[in-house]
């Protein structure tokens, strides 16, 4: 799809109508026949973008992972592989919400959207690793993700940066199930 392309590679804003539908070699009622206008074509690619990503690292993690801690840390595995991609651009997602910069808008629900399940997603392998309160872990390695992101950005070594990404949420998955391993059952002291 040209216009994936073009949104991933240049962002949403940059591409005007009249380039989409050159680069796709598109007519006008196409574009809206199909989607009803840009933002419809976005929305559209929003979703599709959501709906592979979540496909590609389940395939991954279910590949590589068994037990809720090998999951966890498949999910930063499969990151890996995302930014070492030389066509990486970024995450879609963050991208989306810094070039929209309005919490309110509905492109950005999307990104939040999609954001809340890799954190569920985190919570359930955790949850099946052990860890007590799986959420604030879950929150803390999604965040750990987001910075993945974009760093990868910025410093040109993303395999370096994947590897560090993945011994601090291992430390931290770690450090969770010692202490799920040390503390006290509820009502002994």
């Amino acid at each position: 799809m040209a216009a994936a392309e073009l949104f991933y590679t240049e962002g949403i804003r940059a591409i005007g109508v009249n380039r989409l539908l050159e680069e796709a070699n598109t007519p006008i009622m196409t574009l809206y026949r199909h989607f009803g206008s840009k933002d419809g074509l976005i929305e559209a690619f929003l979703a599709d973008k959501d709906r592979r990503v979540r496909a590609k690292f389940a395939r991954a993690v279910e590949r590589t992972g068994t037990t809720g801690r090998e999951r966890v840390l498949a999910m930063f595995d499969a990151l890996g592989h995302v930014i070492t991609d030389p066509k990486y651009r970024g995450c879609t997602f963050i991208n989306v919400a810094v070039e929209m910069a309005d919490a309110e808008h509905p492109f950005v629900d999307i990104a939040v959207s999609h954001k809340n399940f890799v954190r569920e997603t985190f919570a359930r392998h955790l949850t099946e690793a052990g860890v007590r309160d799986a959420e604030p872990l879950a929150t803390q390695l999604l965040i750990l993700m987001n910075g993945v992101f974009v760093s990868a950005q910025i410093y040109p070594d993303g395999t370096e940066t994947a590897k560090q990404a993945r011994m601090a949420a291992e430390v931290l998955l770690n450090a969770a199930l010692a202490t799920r391993d040390t503390a006290p059952e509820p009502g002994h002291h």
